[in-house]
């Protein structure tokens, strides 16, 4: 069977913590090149300790790079509020000796994507603000060629930053649009979609009492999200980032449609909001977006509880 070559693109990040390791937990199917972070959910020196930590932690044998600080030209703005003051709620992982690769991060993910075998491509699966990503195309245009697609958690037909834009999309517009407007064939893991899947209190507290140490991590961090403002009522938890893995194991639990998406990009009540053509009477040029708007959900939850039972 053929893997599915996979860079992953991220700023943990609670959510971000369960893709990494559900990544970890699919490495028969997926073949992980690397990581790179991305100031997002915390700060990039947060968000880089965390990638080194949580690798580390679960055995994942893969380079990670520390991308950009902050969004292309506007002012950085984290999610400290949702994921606490390192990121990862109030869980504390087992130290670490890993460091980061030295040298330019996009220039190591230029070289990692341009050095796969002939014939073979990269999916890239960013969970955070485009930064790192749009800077790729955009400098190292080469890499288009190789590229499968790009699975991205992040914008949808509304919002949660603000009630028309999703978070990663709102911290870096410009990045997003440049992404957008690559004409790559791109899925969108957005709130559509991410809303309808999660977890519930049960199952969090199934994984929080294991006497496993992965296990009862992850509990323990989902338990963070439960106890914030945005879950407090709530028996379903969403574990945004995971989506977009699962997707890629798992596409057949998954419904959407091809849509054209521009991203806004004033300074106004819009900014970041993914504007999705959903006319069937748009034109058929520049749908290379598959905006995902729901899937199984007892199946998204058996599948990643396995994910994570199996580490």
């Amino acid at each position: 069977m053929t893997k599915t070559n996979l860079w992953i693109d991220c700023d943990p990040g609670i959510d971000d913590a369960i893709a990494i390791a559900a990544c970890a937990a699919s490495q028969d199917v997926l073949n992980v090149h690397g990581i790179s972070t991305v100031a997002g959910n915390q700060t990039i020196e947060r968000v880089t300790n965390n990638a080194l930590l949580l690798t580390d932690f679960l055995n994942l044998d893969v380079p990670v790079v520390s991308g950009q600080a902050g969004p292309l030209t506007r002012e950085k703005v984290d999610a400290g509020h949702v994921h606490g003051t390192t990121g990862l709620g109030d869980t504390v992982l087992p130290k670490t000796s890993k460091t980061v690769e030295p040298g330019n991060p996009i220039v190591f993910m230029r070289d990692t994507i341009m050095n796969l075998p002939e014939g073979e491509k990269m999916t890239l699966v960013p969970v955070g603000p485009l930064t790192n990503i749009a800077l790729l195309l955009k400098v190292f245009p080469e890499v288009n060629n190789k590229i499968e697609k790009i699975v991205i958690m992040g914008g949808g037909t509304y919002g949660n930053r603000t009630p028309t834009a999703e978070f990663n999309i709102w911290g870096d517009p410009e990045a997003g649009k440049m992404v957008f407007d690559s004409n790559l064939p791109i899925v969108m893991c957005g709130l559509d979609v991410t809303h309808k899947s999660g977890l519930n209190r049960e199952q969090v507290k199934e994984l929080y009492d294991s006497d496993k140490k992965i296990q009862h991590a992850f509990g323990d961090m989902l338990n963070f999200y439960f106890d914030s403002p945005a879950y407090i009522n709530s028996d379903l938890v969403h574990i945004h980032d995971v989506v977009a893995i699962i997707y890629i194991t798992n596409p057949e639990i998954f419904t959407g449609q091809q849509v054209s998406v521009d991203v806004d990009c004033t300074d106004g009540i819009n900014r970041g909001m993914t504007v999705c053509d959903l006319r069937h009477t748009a034109p058929e040029e520049g749908r290379n977006v598959t905006l995902l708007t729901d899937l199984e959900l007892d199946k998204f939850q058996k599948i990643l509880l396995d994910k994570l039972e199996n580490l």
